[in-house]
C-alpha cells in the first residue's frame, strides 16, 4: 500500500471574477509549506472579504436528522464512507491551507500520512446560471501551475442536482508520485461546490469506492 498525503486546494471561481490558480498537487503537507500550496486570495474589490469563504451560513439545517458521525459543512452534509477515514478540516484550516475549503476527510491519521483525501470547497456562484458558465474556469483552476489538462467524465447527480465531473490521471506530484483526481462541481442555492478526490494511481483499492460512497450520502440542507 502506498501511504502518501495528496492535498490539494481545487480554487473556484463565481460570475465574471479572476483568480489565480493552484500550485500543482503535492505531498507531505505542514504547517510550514501549507503557504505555498494555497492560490492568494483575490485581489479584486469585492462585497465580500477575500479572506473568508463566501457561502453565507445556514440555520436550517435538520439536526435532528444528521447522523452521529456525519460531516456537516455550509449547507449539506455528508457521512463518513468507512474505517480508517476521518474529519481533517481543523488540521488543514490550521496548515493555513485555503479560505474556500469547506471540508476535507483523509484515509490516515493525519495528513502527513493521508493515503487518500477527498475536500469539498465551497463558493458564492456569482449569479452564474448555469454549470456551463464556470466551467472553463473551473477546470484551468484544477489544472494548476503544470497546466494538466483533465478528461471529462459523465454527470453525475449529487442530491438532485447535476455535478459536471473530470478525471486527472498518473498526474505527478511534486514528490514524484503518480496521482489521480477526480472532482465535480456542482450548483445549489446560489452557491457553487467542487467535491473531489485525490488517490494513488496505484495499489488502491478502496478510495474511488468510498468516495462513492460520500456522494450518495450526500444531503443538501439549504433551500434551492
Amino acid at each position: 500500500m502506498v501511504i502518501t498525503a495528496i492535498v490539494v486546494t481545487l480554487v473556484v471561481t463565481g460570475g465574471n471574477d479572476t483568480e489565480t490558480a493552484t500550485d500543482q498537487p503535492s505531498a507531505g503537507i505542514s504547517a510550514s509549506d501549507a503557504e505555498e500550496l494555497t492560490a492568494e486570495p483575490s485581489t479584486e474589490t469585492t462585497t465580500e472579504p477575500t479572506t473568508e469563504p463566501s457561502v453565507e451560513p445556514t440555520d436550517d439545517a435538520p439536526a435532528t436528522d444528521v447522523p452521529d458521525d456525519a460531516v456537516v459543512g455550509s449547507g449539506y452534509y455528508f457521512e463518513l464512507p468507512g474505517i480508517g477515514w476521518q474529519d481533517a478540516l481543523d488540521e488543514a484550516q490550521s496548515s493555513g491551507l485555503g479560505a474556500t475549503l469547506d471540508a476535507i476527510i483523509i484515509l490516515g491519521s493525519s495528513l502527513d500520512v493521508a493515503q487518500s483525501n477527498i475536500l469539498v470547497e465551497a463558493l458564492t456562484a456569482g449569479g452564474a446560471p448555469d454549470l456551463e458558465s464556470l466551467e472553463e474556469q473551473w477546470k484551468r483552476n484544477l489544472g494548476g501551475s503544470d497546466g494538466a489538462v483533465p478528461d471529462d467524465i459523465d454527470d453525475i447527480e449529487i442530491d438532485g442536482e447535476r455535478a459536471i465531473g473530470v478525471r486527472f490521471t498518473d498526474r505527478e506530484n511534486a514528490n514524484g508520485i503518480l496521482i489521480d483526481q477526480v472532482a465535480y462541481l456542482a450548483l445549489h442555492d446560489g452557491n457553487q461546490y467542487s467535491v473531489a478526490l485525490s488517490l494513488p494511481s496505484d495499489n488502491d483499492e478502496v478510495s474511488e469506492a468510498d468516495f462513492e460512497k460520500v456522494l450518495d450520502s450526500w444531503t443538501w440542507t439549504s433551500d434551492d
